[in-house]
């Protein structure tokens, strides 16, 4: 897939992490987590954008567990979607080769 997919996974990861953080506002002590993880969804979003690339497995996984199921499940299919094209791009240089 291509890296907009990726964009596209994780704005709507960020989309439902939004949402979650609106409705746990109501508790305090989550929000000292929902809030912070958040904003370094967006900064993952504006990675992806200009094309830097950095793995978020880690951040995926602690999305999973502590924010939102759904938004962390969407974040590690963006990675995995990363990784895939790698390995297609390293077979389409060998076969070339």
């Amino acid at each position: 897939m291509k890296n907009q997919d990726r964009i596209l996974l994780a704005k709507i990861s960020f989309v439902f992490m939004i949402i979650t953080t609106i409705l746990i506002g109501w508790l305090i002590i989550p929000l000292f987590w929902m809030i912070p993880m958040t904003v370094v969804n967006n900064r993952i979003i504006k990675q992806l954008e200009k094309g830097e690339e950095k793995s978020f497995i880690v951040f995926s996984i602690c999305t999973l567990i502590f924010a939102n199921v759904i938004s962390g499940i969407l974040l590690l299919l963006a990675e995995v979607l990363n990784d895939e094209n790698e390995v297609k791009e390293k077979e389409s240089v060998k076969d070339k080769q």
